[in-house]
């Protein structure tokens, strides 16, 4: 499918934030799903290949760079806020149902990673969605480790410096480490810090030109406190579809399934076996996973 079938789109958010993404239409009147990107992502890494499928399937697609990260407005940049980006999808779901060429009345909210947190929570709150999907979902923040406590520590401190020299100018770490041979805890103080997150990153961002490795340091302190299981049973009567990887080492498997109890029907969970975090983008993993959405949207939506 050519670019051409996809056209360039922007909206503004309540707080008068200008957002950027891409429209794939289908057909007049269509169903349709809005997409962003987790952690850092911008939308050319992989978004892509799941909005041509739903495209190829009747489903209209809204892709969008999340506030401060791509092509979007807003700052500091590179500065996640998990809160602002979840009401960000009931400012797009607002601006989808605009468009001539959708049904208002069935669309669904997709969500993947730490994006995946978002659309649980977005949907928890507005039922215009008539479906959700949280693939490899972030349910709850990392558990408090000896390391993760010392970070916190850091995190207050940096906070603090900003309050007392009245500096705005914010501190930023790296998404990933500097090589794969420093892709390991101890050798990087990269947010993520696995071979597997170096590869997908390095990879991916051949596609995004506006990617950039780092986040802000208050990031991780707004990811510390964000606790989006609290709205799984929230979500019901919207239809929730959660895909989940047998191993993945980002965003814990264990803890996704068990959040997931919290969720009441009609609710499916796809664990997809024997693959990690990444696997889900693209590849064998996408072929299972993209099938399995697919099905999902088609009962629902």
């Amino acid at each position: 499918m050519s670019s051409s079938s996809r056209r360039d789109v922007s909206f503004t958010t309540h707080d008068g934030v200008l957002l950027r993404g891409w429209f794939y239409a289908a057909g007049e009147n269509a169903p349709a799903v809005i997409i962003t990107n987790g952690w850092s992502g911008t939308k050319e890494q992989f978004l892509d290949n799941f909005a041509k499928r739903f495209q190829s399937a009747g489903y209209g697609c809204l892709v969008y760079d999340n506030r401060n990260f791509g092509e979007s407005d807003g700052g500091p940049r590179q500065h996640i806020d998990p809160v602002l980006q979840s009401e960000d999808y009931h400012d797009a779901v607002t601006f989808l149902s605009s468009l001539d060429e959708v049904d208002s009345t069935r669309i669904a909210a997709w969500g993947s990673s730490y994006s995946g947190g978002n659309v649980i929570q977005a949907a928890a709150m507005d039922k215009r969605f008539k479906a959700v999907i949280a693939q490899v979902p972030t349910v709850v923040p990392r558990k408090l480790t000896v390391e993760a406590l010392q970070r916190l520590h850091a995190l207050q401190e940096d906070r603090s410096q900003m309050v007392l020299n009245g500096s705005r100018l914010p501190k930023y770490i790296p998404v990933i480490a500097d090589s794969l041979e420093n892709s390991a805890p101890g050798l990087t103080d990269a947010f993520m810090s696995t071979p597997e997150a170096y590869l997908f990153y390095t990879r991916s961002a051949k596609l995004a030109p506006r990617w950039e490795n780092k986040v802000t340091f208050q990031s991780v302190f707004k990811h510390m406190k964000n606790e989006p299981h609290v709205f799984l049973d929230k979500i019901s009567p919207t239809p929730f579809l959660m895909v989940v990887a047998e191993n993945d080492n980002v965003t814990s498997t264990s803890a996704q399934i068990q959040m997931f109890e919290k969720a009441h029907g009609p609710k499916e969970l796809h664990i997809l076996k024997g693959l990690g975090h990444f696997d889900v983008y693209e590849g064998p993993g996408f072929d299972e996973n993209i099938k399995t959405q697919l099905e999902f949207l088609q009962k629902y939506l």
